[in-house]
């Protein structure tokens, strides 16, 4: 049996809650979710088990959440509590890469797509992604960091959700300092 391990923080207008961290867990299997609470030492709180494991009903949709509602940067309602997802750890990352079909906000075949989708409007592909990284590298070092991919995007009215721009970087920062290569993210579009 799969689980999905989400790192997650409490949503909650009380200032004590703002730094308190959780993980959720989701059991592919059948289903269910169970929370346990991470405390730092002398925090004067308790960690472990926050919310015992059992099914929970989506407000949203009606139904029990399912593998497919679980995407970095989501809010979960559970047991009367917000949870915002931060993260989550390898195994669930590359799972989610795995199983595109069922997670496309992680595959990033899929989100190639999605900026590739605006090329139509230009002579060839190449040209197109010649304009798209002149605007995604506004200072011209030949690297695009967080935020000048995703306001690039968001300027271009290309709307990546914050699992694709997770799923972005993951996938074309290879050395994790926060830049994507220009020239490896235009032989990817090109």
């Amino acid at each position: 049996m799969h689980i999905l391990r989400f790192n997650c923080k409490l949503v909650s207008t009380e200032p004590d809650d703002e730094n308190r961290q959780f993980i959720i867990s989701f059991f592919c299997g059948d289903d269910t979710i169970l929370i346990y609470e991470v405390c730092d030492k002398n925090s004067g709180r308790i960690g472990g088990k926050f919310m015992d494991r059992k099914h929970h009903k989506n407000p949203v949709s009606g139904a029990n959440y399912a593998e497919q509602d679980f995407l970095i940067g989501r809010t979960i309602f559970l047991g009367g509590f917000r949870f915002q997802l931060v993260s989550a750890d390898e195994y669930t990352e590359k799972y989610m890469e795995d199983n595109g079909e069922v997670f496309p906000e992680a595959s990033y075949r899929s989100i190639i797509n999605k900026i590739k989708a605006p090329a139509k409007d230009f002579e060839s592909l190449q040209a197109y992604a010649i304009d798209l990284l002149g605007r995604l590298d506004k200072n011209g070092d030949k690297y695009i960091d967080f935020v000048e991919f995703t306001e690039g995007l968001r300027a271009m009215n290309i709307n990546v959700t914050n699992h694709e721009q997770h799923a972005m970087m993951r996938r074309f920062d290879a050395n994790g300092d926060g830049k994507i290569s220009m020239e490896e993210f235009y032989n990817t579009l090109a």
